[in-house]
């Protein structure tokens, strides 16, 4: 797994532009995310990029 459960990630620019989340685990589907507070999807890889302050 390249990004670690806790790890700050930006999402896909095409549909949540400047939005950060935070990886919160991994399976088969893919790397779920929680962002804004409360919502959670699950992305692929290639999709997230590291989030750098």
């Amino acid at each position: 797994m390249r990004y670690k459960i806790g790890q700050l990630v930006r999402l896909p620019e095409t549909k949540y532009v400047g939005v950060v989340g935070t990886v919160i685990a991994e399976n088969k589907v893919g790397i779920l995310v929680r962002f804004n507070g409360i919502q959670e999807l699950y992305f692929k890889e290639e999709e997230l990029k590291a989030y750098k302050k």
